[in-house]
């Protein structure tokens, strides 16, 4: 009886310790709802519709009561741009808005952030050059509960000439916006054109060209609130990207630039609507290709850089091709040797240490081109443009690097669509991901700026190249592209990734992940300290990749407060004292408790101006048993004591699908950024405690790991 007791009540306690885990867990997986309760906490939550309000008090045609199409909310003047004609919306421009105000412009079918609006007029104020603001947007159902929220990157003019990425919801001066309507007006408000009132004819168009002419000269710049929300239930499917390519700029800044003093309003688009001219000038590219050992690999490559060169570009347009060896074998070395003369391509042998840096700036030494691609061995191309589509951004004055989107061979499989610059480093995103689907709002679509694009297929002047100093010898084999392209953004450049451009790059699929081995694990951690001191103010920063997106995984998801970038440092530490402290663990210690450390060590730079501390990320669970059942303390072990660390219990995702048959381990991540000097200079031991809840258990034991604090 007393046995059946016991074991109810321990089956009663068990239950509370589930729903408490699985409402943590909850909250932990929905990463957006954790982001709105910590960037929104206060607001009032408030929201404003799109369209006008009837007299019966609800959104209805966007015509109100006094025949207006427009609804004001202090100094800013709200249009729904779906329910817009050109020709209305001209006629009351000068009737019904000051020059003073602020337009904004939203999508049908959403609702925009009383809290935000008073802010963008603030924001306009204390910027008075900038012209044009946009801002994050979201979805709400009609529950009120938001999701799919889409995180803007910062000013990106590549990004825009490709496609309006930022016109579901913008707000521009009044004033400044009547003017370029002015200039636009004979395009979009010809005789032809003033017989069509239907709303929605050509206005999105116009607004796009306004949007480019006002941005001319001075960026658009991002408001880093979420103003826009979509309604999931409004009955029209989300509005997709269009992808322009230029075809705007090319149909609309033509006809602009007829105009008296057109040419000196188009500002930065005049040389990118003429982009396309420099293939047909007199200019040489020179592909640079290290190699060693992969003779057969290289002749790939060359055959299809021949197959395809010459296609698509003018004969003032040539090319060359250099290899350089870094020490193949007598055997490799005499192939490449005859594939030179047979492909026609110049073989330089320079043995030495491995260093792709070094060998990249020997191979441009010896170039005589006034275009650089660096192009590995194993790259594949597939186009006869895709010199040609290269070139032309590369030749722009603010471009400095160039890249293609590579998938894997024969596959639909993502490799490279640019560079992101994330807490645990750059990284590709969206890798192995198939391209058959769109990603996070066209990221691998369009024409996208970048924070950088990989050396594997890297296109570059060689003025700018050797203005950043070429690449970083120092990084022998990681980063140095990178390292690079951090440089050029220093400069004021944009790096662009072309994902309408596609080769095949030969890496293997089945390539083993560099930071599961230890050796590969250790360099590459060495190589990065390398990149961040030589640009510390890079360190998880990236414009072109919103701070609120996650930081740690390859896909677009909303950044989690349990990541550790997000983690506080801690505000303490508790030193065990008395017979607990001199005789831990006791009797036990027991390896049913498992550890993994993934981060044991001073933090390479520290968040917001903080001075580095030290980091630990691990996690741990019972194997055998249910982990919710337990209350977990990390303990640190040295010489002079023992300290209890306020650790941070989060959602470990990759260890919930990675460990099979083991009960509640999705929140087995423990992690804490101690700061300096909270803890003694000594050698610490990283302890797991874990305690049942209902029951006297307790497993203690050791990771392998230490932590070293010093002065």
């Amino acid at each position: 009886m007393e046995n059946t007791l016991k074991r109810l009540i321990q089956k009663k306690l068990h239950e509370q310790q589930e729903r408490k885990y699985e409402e943590e867990l909850k909250l932990q997986m929905d990463s957006y709802a954790a982001f709105l309760r910590i960037y929104e906490a206060g607001l009032a939550g408030d929201m404003v519709g799109v369209l006008p309000e009837t007299p019966a008090g609800r959104a209805g045609s966007g015509r109100t009561a006094d025949g207006t199409w427009m609804k004001s909310y202090g100094h800013t003047v709200i249009l729904c741009q779906d329910r817009l004609s050109m020709n209305l919306f001209y006629d009351q421009m000068y009737n019904c808005v000051p020059e003073e105000d602020y337009l904004l412009f939203a999508a049908e079918g959403g609702r925009l952030s009383a809290d935000h609006l008073p802010k963008l007029e603030e924001y306009f104020q204390k910027h008075p050059k900038t012209q044009v603001v946009y801002f994050h947007t979201d979805e709400i159902d009609h529950h009120g509960k938001r999701s799919n929220p889409c995180f803007l990157p910062e000013w990106s003019p590549d990004t825009l000439a490709s496609f309006f990425y930022f016109g579901e919801c913008f707000a521009v001066r009044a004033g400044m916006f009547r003017r370029a309507i002015e200039d636009l007006h004979e395009m979009f408000f010809t005789a032809g054109q003033a017989e069509n009132t239907e709303p929605g004819n050509g206005f999105r168009e116009m607004l796009y060209a306004a949007v480019l002419l006002l941005t001319a000269q001075e960026p658009a710049a991002l408001m880093d609130v979420v103003m826009y929300h979509k309604e999931t239930d409004a009955g029209k499917p989300l509005r997709k990207a269009v992808w322009e390519d230029g075809l705007l700029l090319d149909r609309i800044w033509g006809r602009l630039s007829e105009k008296h003093g057109g040419q000196a309003r188009l500002g930065r688009w005049l040389a990118y609507m003429e982009r396309k001219k420099v293939c047909g000038e007199q200019h040489q590219i020179s592909i640079l290709i290290p190699s060693k050992d992969h003779p057969e690999i290289l002749r790939r490559c060359v055959e299809s850089i021949r197959k395809h060169g010459n296609q698509g570009i003018e004969e003032s347009l040539t090319y060359e091709i250099i290899v350089i060896d870094n020490g193949s074998g007598p055997e490799n070395r005499r192939l490449y040797d005859a594939y030179a003369e047979e492909l026609g391509y110049r073989y330089e042998y320079q043995p030495m240490e491995f260093n792709f840096s070094k060998m990249c700036n020997m191979a441009a030494g010896l170039a005589s081109g006034d275009y650089y691609l660096f192009l590995n061995d194993d790259m594949e191309i597939l186009s006869g443009d895709w010199l040609a589509k290269m070139l032309e951004f590369a030749a722009l004055s603010h471009v400095g690097a160039v890249g293609a989107k590579l998938l894997y061979p024969d596959t639909t499989l993502i490799q490279h669509a640019g560079i992101t610059n994330m807490y645990e480093g750059p990284a590709h995103k969206l890798l192995k991901y198939d391209d058959r689907m769109e990603y996070y709002y066209g990221r691998n679509r369009g024409i996208w700026d970048v924070i950088g694009v990989t050396a594997a297929c890297l296109m570059i002047s060689k003025e700018k190249f050797l203005q950043a100093g070429g690449f970083a010898e120092e990084l022998k084999v990681a980063y140095n592209d990178v390292d690079l392209c951090f440089r050029l953004h220093q400069m004021g450049l944009f790096n662009v990734v072309r994902n309408d451009l596609i080769l095949y790059h030969h890496e293997s699929l089945s390539r083993g992940n560099d930071h599961l081995d230890p050796a590969k694990k250790e360099r590459l951690a060495a190589e990065r300290k390398t990149l961040y001191r030589r640009s510390p103010g890079y360190y998880d920063y990236d414009p072109f990749y919103s701070r609120h997106l996650t930081g740690a995984s390859e896909a677009y998801e909303c950044t989690l407060p349990y990541e550790n970038r997000n983690i506080a440092p801690v505000s303490g530490v508790k030193k065990l004292s008395g017979k607990s402290a001199e005789e831990f663990p006791g009797d036990d210690m027991n390896e049913t408790l498992i550890i993994q450390v993934d981060a044991a060590d001073r933090e390479l730079l520290a968040r917001q101006g903080e001075p580095p501390g030290y980091l630990i990320d691990l996690h741990a669970h019972v194997r055998g048993l249910d982990s919710c059942d337990y209350r977990y303390r990390m303990i640190l072990k040295g010489r002079q004591g023992c300290y209890e660390i306020p650790a941070i219990r989060r959602l470990r995702p990759d260890v919930g699908k990675t460990i099979e048959n083991e009960k509640h381990v999705e929140l087995s991540g423990f992690v804490a950024r101690i700061p300096q000097k909270m803890l003694p200079s000594d050698t610490y031991e990283i302890w797991m405690e874990a305690k049942c809840s209902y029951s006297r258990q307790r497993l203690c034991n050791r990771a392998e790991q230490t932590l070293v604090v010093a002065d």
